[in-house]
Protein backbone atom coordinates (compact mmCIF):
# COMPACT_ATOMS: atom_id res chain seq x y z
CA UNK A 1 0.00 0.00 0.00
CA UNK A 2 1.31 3.38 -0.82
CA UNK A 3 1.32 5.97 1.12
CA UNK A 4 1.19 9.03 -1.43
CA UNK A 5 -2.11 11.26 -1.17
CA UNK A 6 -4.01 11.79 -4.38
CA UNK A 7 -4.78 15.65 -4.74
CA UNK A 8 -7.59 17.35 -6.92
CA UNK A 9 -5.08 18.81 -9.19
CA UNK A 10 -3.95 14.88 -10.05
CA UNK A 11 -7.56 14.29 -11.13
CA UNK A 12 -7.88 14.07 -14.83
CA UNK A 13 -10.81 16.33 -14.75
CA UNK A 14 -8.76 19.48 -13.17
CA UNK A 15 -5.48 18.51 -15.90
CA UNK A 16 -7.86 18.71 -19.04
CA UNK A 17 -9.44 21.83 -17.35
CA UNK A 18 -5.80 23.37 -16.96
CA UNK A 19 -4.31 21.86 -20.09
CA UNK A 20 -7.30 24.26 -22.03
CA UNK A 21 -6.66 27.38 -20.16
CA UNK A 22 -2.87 27.33 -20.64
CA UNK A 23 -3.62 26.88 -24.41
CA UNK A 24 -2.05 23.30 -24.84
CA UNK A 25 -3.49 21.36 -27.67
CA UNK A 26 -6.20 18.30 -27.11
CA UNK A 27 -3.46 16.10 -28.62
CA UNK A 28 -1.59 16.40 -25.38
CA UNK A 29 -4.02 14.31 -23.15
CA UNK A 30 -1.88 12.13 -21.35
CA UNK A 31 -4.35 9.40 -20.85
CA UNK A 32 -5.16 6.30 -23.30
CA UNK A 33 -8.27 6.95 -25.20
CA UNK A 34 -11.59 4.89 -24.26
CA UNK A 35 -10.46 5.13 -20.37
CA UNK A 36 -12.27 6.73 -17.90
CA UNK A 37 -9.42 9.13 -17.08
CA UNK A 38 -9.42 10.17 -20.86
CA UNK A 39 -12.93 10.95 -20.92
CA UNK A 40 -12.89 13.25 -17.98
CA UNK A 41 -9.57 14.76 -19.25
CA UNK A 42 -12.01 15.50 -22.73
CA UNK A 43 -15.07 16.58 -20.91
CA UNK A 44 -12.78 18.99 -18.50
CA UNK A 45 -11.29 20.36 -21.50
CA UNK A 46 -14.40 21.02 -23.59
CA UNK A 47 -16.21 22.67 -20.96
CA UNK A 48 -12.98 25.07 -20.27
CA UNK A 49 -13.13 25.81 -24.02
CA UNK A 50 -16.80 26.99 -23.70
CA UNK A 51 -16.50 28.68 -20.41
CA UNK A 52 -13.17 30.20 -20.68
CA UNK A 53 -10.52 31.86 -22.92
CA UNK A 54 -7.20 30.08 -23.07
CA UNK A 55 -4.33 32.37 -21.44
CA UNK A 56 -0.68 32.18 -22.67
CA UNK A 57 2.44 31.72 -21.07
CA UNK A 58 4.66 34.73 -20.82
Amino acid sequence: MSNVQATASDSPFIQGRNARLYGKPKSECPYAEGTEDYKAWMQAYDEAQQCDPPQTLR
